[in-house]
């Protein structure tokens, strides 16, 4: 399996739904699953929806997305990126925790090196734990702006208003989202390559007809040799994407997680360039930054709606919980 990095550099304002009062609030990165669901409905318009969802239902994926998460371009050139904090405690002795817990809460993003040794079994320093919120506090500093921006909408009768906001993310210069995928099948590199253009003149994420979420694809390359998997016997693992155990992992997940957090999936069913008003069925998901003691894959779920047929949706949907996970083995 062959692992790529890839850089989305959004050509306007971005709107990703967040739980909230209307549509006020943003997420300023994309989980796997959402972004996986916008790939296939963009592979829908190429003709490959029906293949597509059936290779990730296999025992063995065809491919794999990672959650995206920011990146910055600094003045030299230079790449930072930024994964979530571990949910987990870093390996550092109980006075520096005393001297410093406050602060190692504060940390929210992690270059890679420093997630390698915050989930390695090596112990910290004081100085270590320092150094590594300062490279934290420095990474995106000017990543992105918040903004609210103003809407009214008309009643179609009546011709009353209504005020609200919308909530927009502007990425500055040099600034994105980034993703990682597992390619097991190379033949679907090229698949995927175009199914990125296509979305990134589709948009991404909410409030599309506006122009919002267009964005142009880097291409695939090699991620830095220094992300890959360093212990031989690695301990600890941090979710990059979000995950939903298959039935095989539901008995053992007390077992297999060190840290975690949930969220709740639920929304709208779009399929290909059509958005409907029907729901999908609701899940609870293990988020990013969630730590597990030994590597699980996860699986795709069926959240049709039961009546689906009734409401004239006739075809499966499906959301993605396939576990991605830092780090990993170079293949």
């Amino acid at each position: 399996m062959n692992t790529y990095l890839y850089r989305l550099t959004f050509t306007g304002p971005v709107h990703f739904g967040a739980s909230g009062i209307g549509m006020e609030n943003s997420h300023v990165t994309l989980t796997s699953d959402a972004l996986t669901s916008a790939l296939i409905n963009a592979l829908c318009v190429l003709g490959k929806a029906d293949e597509t969802v059936e290779i990730l239902r296999g025992d063995n994926p065809g491919f794999i997305l990672s959650s995206l998460f920011l990146y910055q371009r600094s003045g030299d050139g230079t790449v930072h990126y930024a994964l979530p904090k571990p949910l987990c405690k870093p390996p550092v002795d109980n006075e520096t925790i005393q001297n410093m817990g406050k602060e190692i809460k504060k940390i929210q993003y992690l270059c890679p090196e420093d997630t390698h040794a915050w989930l390695g079994e090596a112990r910290l320093s004081f100085d270590g734990i320092s150094q590594i919120k300062t490279r934290s506090e420095s990474l995106i500093k000017t990543a992105y702006e918040e903004e609210l921006r103003p809407r009214v909408a008309l009643d179609r009768q009546s011709s009353n208003s209504s005020f609200w906001r919308c909530g927009v993310i502007h990425f500055k210069k040099g600034a994105g989202l980034f993703g990682l995928v597992h390619i097991r099948d190379n033949a679907w590199k090229s698949v995927l390559e175009s199914a990125f253009r296509m979305l990134g003149d589709l948009g991404l994420g909410g409030e599309r007809t506006y122009g919002f979420g267009t964005f142009e694809f880097s291409g695939f390359e090699t991620p830095p040799a220094s992300w890959f998997k360093k212990e031989r016997n690695q301990k600890r693992y941090m979710l990059l994407s979000s995950y939903y155990p298959n039935s095989k992992e539901k008995p053992h997940i007390r077992d297999i997680f060190a840290a975690w957090n949930f969220f709740e999936n639920r929304g709208y069913i779009v399929s290909g360039r059509n958005t409907t008003t029907f729901k999908r069925k609701r899940l609870r998901m293990f988020s990013e930054g969630s730590v597990v003691h030994q590597p699980v894959r996860g699986m795709l779920v069926d959240v049709t709606p039961d009546d689906a047929q009734a409401l004239g949706l006739f075809h499966r949907v499906y959301r993605s919980g396939l576990a991605f996970l830092f780090p990993w083995e170079d293949a």
